[in-house]
């Protein structure tokens, strides 16, 4: 976000500099033909084209926000066909000033406006064709696909989104390649964004959030699918056909739509079964050092949790809620929703 917003306030003085010189030159042009006269009005026209360009440069400087941010997510032969199209709209610009500019009507706003034009249309032309820039073989990419297989894409879902933690798994290096995020997803996230119930309403901007800092990592590219949501479909039914008809691994943290996507062949990537297996294991023997916060449920049994959140049952502690002890463990057991160890005070 304050990337973002750095961006926002950057284009925005851009904007108001121009005014500033747009300013200028008025003041020149009205003093060149005697409707103006002092020398000090090329200073108030100045100010004056500064703060009125500042004053609504808002919305454009949105409007390239949004523009950069849709930038990210484009493909690479996409970017690659609209910077040559500029370069050749800009090619074109110069030999058509060549010819006009012996012409007295020609000045350089009319040659500003055939320049933005040229570059327009031949970049949305390249644009439109960027297949052919797709097409063009490239010695590192032919040498990146010699020399790696071909990494699986990534689906991700809401869920996967607000909880966080896949910006620093991928920071990490441990996902590579696309991650794939439908439009009903990003959907979904701005009606939890715009939700009338307080979590609701943070955990949504902290999925958006979450989504921006994904775009700006370098280590997966983040690709949005169009497309919209059927009426009455379900997300999670969509979400599992699509990653079915692309081929893609799915991304989530949500239990039954890792259950459902299993039954159809989909591979699911869950982000708490990751988190789980990250967890150290602890043997027979080991010693824990740990605080009892609670009794437990069989006499003498007190209740303490270690820093990733599992619960340790330790025998003969009972007695000692609210202190910190040193157990040795005994045993442990694996459940559905996690993994409980079991261990005795040490009393020496």
């Amino acid at each position: 976000m304050r990337s973002s917003r750095l961006v926002f306030q950057l284009v925005r003085a851009l904007i108001a500099v121009l005014g500033a010189l747009l300013g200028a030159y008025l003041a020149l042009f009205l003093l060149e033909r005697n409707i103006l006269t002092g020398p000090n009005n090329i200073l108030y026209l100045t100010l004056l084209g500064l703060l009125t360009a500042y004053l609504f440069s808002g919305p454009p400087a949105r409007w390239i926000e949004r523009m950069g941010k849709r930038a990210r997510g484009m493909p690479p032969e996409a970017v690659l066909a609209g910077l040559s199209g500029a370069i050749v709209g800009l090619l074109i610009t110069v030999l058509i000033n060549n010819v006009l500019a012996a012409a007295p009507w020609f000045t350089w706003y009319w040659s500003l406006l055939i320049a933005l034009f040229l570059v327009a249309a031949v970049g949305a032309f390249f644009i439109a064709n960027r297949s052919l820039f797709g097409a063009i073989p490239r010695r590192e990419a032919r040498e990146e696909r010699e020399e790696k297989p071909a990494v699986q894409a990534k689906l991700v879902d809401t869920s996967a989104i607000i909880d966080g933690r896949l910006v620093d798994v991928i920071g990490a290096n441990f996902l590579e390649g696309t991650l794939l995020v439908p439009r009903f997803v990003l959907t979904e996230l701005q009606q939890i964004a715009d939700s009338g119930d307080p979590d609701r309403r943070r955990r949504g901007r902290r999925g958006l959030e979450v989504l921006e800092k994904l775009q700006q990592q370098e280590v997966a590219r983040v690709e949005i699918l169009p497309g919209k949501l059927p009426d009455g479909g379900d997300v999670d039914q969509e979400l599992v056909a699509l990653a079915r008809s692309r081929g893609a691994s799915l991304l989530t943290t949500d239990y039954n739509l890792e259950q459902v996507a299993a039954l159809q062949g989909v591979t699911v990537l869950n982000l708490n079964g990751l988190a789980a297996a990250l967890r150290p294991a602890y043997l027979p023997g080991d010693e824990l050092t740990l605080q009892v916060v609670r009794k437990g449920k069989e006499a003498g049994q007190g209740l303490g949790y270690l820093s990733d959140g599992t619960m340790v049952v330790i025998e003969e502690a009972a007695d000692r809620l609210g202190h910190e002890v040193t157990a040795r463990v005994t045993s442990s057991l694996q459940t559905n929703v996690g993994r409980m160890i079991f261990a005795r005070h040490r009393q020496d």
